[in-house]
């Protein structure tokens, strides 16, 4: 993994035996600069080679069913809102 940010990864759940479908990995990047996210978009960057990574990893560890099978990485980027403060008006009546 690079040196951005430190990776998590997350299973749900575990396949049922003789199953072709295996749980969602998440991999949790953490917090990011917007250059580094806009270069994922253009599948570029440190980012993607996480990803890449992530998925290479996934890939190895394939039981022999699932060997050749394609795998689409899903990458969902969201920003925290900041709650709006409640109270006073932001101008004033003078």
């Amino acid at each position: 993994m690079s040196t951005t940010a430190v990776a998590k990864e997350h299973t749900t759940t575990t396949p049922a035996p003789g199953s072709n479908q295996f749980p969602p990995v998440v991999l949790d990047l953490g917090k990011v600069k917007k250059k580094l996210i806009k270069a994922l978009k253009q599948g570029e960057g440190e980012l993607m080679e996480d990803v890449a990574e992530a998925v290479e990893a996934i890939r190895t560890s394939l039981s022999a069913e699932l060997e050749g099978k394609v795998l689409v990485p899903v990458v969902v980027v969201y920003e925290k809102k900041t709650a709006k403060k409640a109270g006073f008006m932001p101008f004033s009546f003078s």
